[in-house]
């Protein structure tokens, strides 16, 4: 059971609770597994064919603490709780917390998309469904000029490599 332990926190990263059939592509890609890995996983933790696999339905199944893993997984999260060498905040009011949430999901988002025109909406989407709704996801390349309204302390502007990322939250109303 400890391998399947080891494995959830591996994908769950950020602490999230559950995990996608793309976080498990992921997964199975970088560890180099079969494409069998997904299947199995999905037979067994997600019957119902949803996409995602919840921690407590995941612990079910083996006999696992969900609370254990839980608090594991966000202690994990919480103490990599610094910004990637390759990341250049360029202007924003988030606390730190708030902008390796943000880093950390949209490089998720660049990790799990083949095209670079997919990771605004695999990032907003993210965003919306771990941070509550309304995000917003823009990736600029070379010059550009921006103003919006965004609610206070959720707006980063951020650059890896040659992409800017403009994300920001929106007031839900």
């Amino acid at each position: 059971m400890e391998a399947f332990k080891e494995a959830w926190l591996a994908i769950d990263r950020l602490g999230r609770g559950y995990i996608t059939s793309d976080d498990l592509n992921v997964y199975m890609r970088k560890q180099n597994y079969d494409e069998s890995f997904v299947r199995k996983w999905q037979k067994l933790f997600d019957p119902d064919n949803t996409g995602v696999i919840q921690l407590d339905a995941f612990c079910d199944v083996l006999g696992l603490n969900a609370r254990e893993i839980q608090e594991q997984a966000r202690s994990n999260a919480a103490s990599s709780n610094s910004l990637p060498d390759d990341v250049v905040i360029i202007s924003g009011d988030m606390g730190l917390e708030w902008q390796v949430r943000v880093v950390n999901i949209v490089k998720e988002a660049l990790r799990e998309c083949a095209k670079m025109s997919d990771v605004p909406k695999q990032a907003k989407t993210n965003l919306d469904r771990q941070c509550n709704q309304l995000w917003h996801v823009i990736i600029a390349q070379g010059q550009f000029w921006c103003y919006y309204g965004h609610e206070p302390a959720y707006s980063l502007v951020f650059q890896i490599g040659k992409q800017v990322f403009i994300v920001f939250k929106t007031p839900q109303y």
